[in-house]
């Protein structure tokens, strides 16, 4: 038998403001990254670009952690410098 959930009104307004927060940082997070591309590109040759793209692959490859799944080595990677 399906659960039902009813929502009051109050119930369903916070819902929706956690929901558009949740947007809004993602749309933030996006228009940054687009940002940084933009300026990125101007200002770096593209040899520099080369040699920075070469030096993340290397750094990817001596700190991934393979003996766990994707998303735990993401997390991990991601962490080392935050």
């Amino acid at each position: 038998m399906p659960t039902q959930i009813t929502l009051d009104e109050n119930k369903y307004n916070e819902m929706e403001k956690h929901l558009l927060d949740q947007i809004m940082e993602v749309s933030k997070s996006m228009l940054e990254t687009f940002k940084f591309g933009l300026i990125y590109g101007t200002k770096v040759t593209s040899e520099q670009s080369q040699k920075t793209i070469k030096s993340i692959q290397e750094f990817r490859s001596k700190n991934w952690d393979s003996s766990v799944n994707r998303k735990e080595a993401y997390k991990k990677y991601v962490n080392l410098y935050n």
